[in-house]
């Protein structure tokens, strides 16, 4: 459950533009296609959306979104770079409520980490190798003392309008109470949209570095709370996941599950009331993750 940091000032609420950054379409290649032909076997992907939903249910509200990940290509125009953008919006599927806002939970951690690496990158910051240690301790294990150590120590907030600024992510805006890290706000498009891009936006090697945290999750967090569920112990391989779970913003349980995996990037974002314990947020979620685990990877043309 996400800890709260010292800071209690109140920020700004930044959004970013919906539209793609510049930035971001001058170095966005990407080989994508569209949703009706993305996979190569099985179900369409809007069948699998559709089913992952109704499985999970009425116990609450859940957020599918699964999209073809984006990969490098060399040598395209600046009018192609920005036509592959425009149809990597249209591929993938969601169940009709990707533009619904949650709180984060855990899954900042994603945020942050990107938004330090990049500073490290760029030349902002100087990262040691204990930096590095917390870092994927904040995301392997879902630790939360690390993330308020790097959300203070980094300025959270700012590496979150970073990411969403750089990433183009609408839906993405800091806590409305300074340093409630846990109560970022973002939708399931934005973080499909982060994971899918991460590796033409971020750079190569900080794309695996982060990638690869996700790849080996703790059995269970740092607080002791389970992380085998949705996605987590439900597709195949080893995929490179985050898990989130947070009680009670609202007087809801918060139920995250996003993953990595046979190029393709599925988000499950869920809230319950607060009167609906773990353990059937959990079944819910798995119940939900089912459909979607094993999608396969898309054709590239």
């Amino acid at each position: 459950m996400p800890a709260v940091a010292s800071q209690r000032l109140r920020p700004r609420r930044a959004r970013a533009a919906a539209a793609l950054p510049a930035a971001l379409l001058a170095t966005l290649v990407m080989t994508v296609l569209p949703a009706r032909t993305a996979a190569a076997s099985g179900p369409p992907l809007g069948e699998a959306v559709a089913a992952a939903a109704s499985a999970f249910g009425p116990t609450g509200t859940v957020a599918v979104v699964v999209t073809p990940r984006h990969s490098r290509v060399a040598g395209l125009t600046a009018r192609a770079v920005e036509a592959r953008a425009t149809r990597l919006m249209a591929a993938g599927a969601d169940n009709g409520q990707a533009d619904r806002v949650f709180p984060t939970a855990s899954l900042v951690k994603l945020f942050v980490a990107e938004g330090i690496l990049h500073r490290a990158r760029t030349g902002q910051v100087t990262l040691s190798p204990g930096d590095l240690a917390t870092l994927q301790e904040m995301i392997s294990h879902s630790s939360d003392p690390a993330a308020s150590q790097m959300w203070v120590r980094f300025d959270g907030e700012g590496l979150v309008r970073d990411v969403a600024a750089r990433y183009g992510l609408g839906g993405t805006a800091p806590p409305r109470v300074r340093g409630q890290w846990g109560e970022t706000t973002t939708t399931a498009r934005d973080l499909a949209r982060f994971l899918a891009a991460l590796p033409v936006v971020a750079h190569p090697d900080d794309a695996a570095t982060l990638t690869g945290w996700m790849a080996a999750p703790a059995p269970a967090g740092a607080d002791g709370f389970d992380q085998r569920f949705g996605l987590l112990g439900t597709v195949p391989g080893t995929p490179a996941v985050k898990q989130g779970w947070m009680c009670c913003v609202g007087g809801r349980r918060h139920l995250h599950s996003v993953a990595i995996t046979n190029g393709m990037v599925v988000v499950l974002l869920s809230e319950v009331p607060r009167s609906v314990g773990w353990t059937a947020a959990r079944a819910a979620l798995d119940a939900a993750a089912g459909p979607v685990a094993a999608i396969p990877p898309p054709v590239r043309p």
